[in-house]
């Protein structure tokens, strides 16, 4: 893996006020910080991610900066083997993979406390209310609302639900 091994792992649960602001898990931060200090992240990237909704599922996929390099260079070199295929100028190709990929993403940063805001119309679309569930998926992670995250028939594993359910039982308690 280009990143050393440095991947998102665990879970995480972290409150959403009603603004959309939540905290980065400080582990996602770290494992952000170690991705993106190779070299291949454009300067000024290292503290922005990108997110989209998931295609098939009700919850926000987020990427940092080096899997958005990866998905740049993946996205050429598919362009280039599809322009070998069709004749197409890979230009052209690009740019219609670009148009696919990237109109609903959006770029959030993130401050040195892991403070950032969900964007209202991906909050609104994953249904994130007062809980945000964070769930690493290697190079890549996903923002959860609990009930969403229920309510999905292929989304994370029982064991993943299971910790969630323990995470919302601990905090409960805590008041």
């Amino acid at each position: 893996m280009a990143a050393g091994g440095a991947v998102f792992n665990d879970v995480h649960l972290n409150g959403v006020d009603p603004k959309g602001r939540v905290s980065l898990p400080a582990a996602f931060r770290q494992t952000i910080e170690i991705r993106c200090s190779n070299g291949r992240v454009a300067s000024g990237l290292g503290k922005t991610l990108r997110m989209a909704m998931h295609p098939t599922l009700r919850c926000i996929e987020v990427s940092d900066g080096l899997q958005i390099a990866e998905t740049e260079e993946q996205m050429t070199a598919h362009a280039q083997r599809i322009s070998e295929q069709t004749n197409e100028l890979v230009g052209d190709v690009l740019d219609r993979l670009e148009a696919e990929t990237f109109p609903l993403m959006k770029d959030v940063n993130f401050d040195q406390a892991g403070r950032m805001v969900l964007p209202d119309r991906l909050r609104a679309k994953a249904n994130i209310g007062g809980d945000a569930f964070f769930v690493g998926r290697g190079r890549r992670f996903r923002i959860w609302a609990p009930d969403e995250l229920r309510k999905a028939e292929a989304g994370e594993s029982t064991d993943v639900l299971d910790e969630m359910d323990d995470l919302l039982a601990r905090r409960k308690e805590r008041g």
